[in-house]
């Protein structure tokens, strides 16, 4: 499976992921030269192999279609709207994060095990 690169240009637009929970992905999006990120909540796509005219082409990830918006992603402007849409579509997709580890504790965004 080729998933959906974190970081990646589109239409003019560079895409990078803020955070991805199971098939749903919160990425900020910006235009060259503009000073503001705007963001994007999507359930991502996946395709089977298949051949096109000849071509293969791998099982892979891929943003939703234009056609597809409203349904399988969402724009924002503001980063608080779209991490209320990615926590809502995590919980209807059924992501559920994992428990808290007893003698586990954060640091610098990972997970370490306290040392008795």
């Amino acid at each position: 499976m080729n998933p959906l690169p974190s970081a990646f240009s589109l239409d003019g637009f560079s895409f990078r992921q803020i955070e991805r929970r199971g098939d749903v992905t919160l990425f900020a999006k910006r235009k060259p030269k503009h000073q503001r990120d705007t963001f994007e909540v999507v359930i991502i796509q996946r395709h089977p192999t298949t051949s096109i005219m000849g071509r293969e082409y791998p099982e892979r990830e891929s943003m939703p279609p234009s056609e597809n918006w409203g349904v399988a992603g969402w724009s924002y402007t503001n980063l608080e709207s779209a991490r209320k849409r990615f926590g809502q579509l995590s919980r209807e997709r059924g992501f559920h994060p994992p428990p808290f580890l007893a003698g586990a504790f954060l640091t610098a965004n990972r997970l370490d095990s306290a040392t008795v």
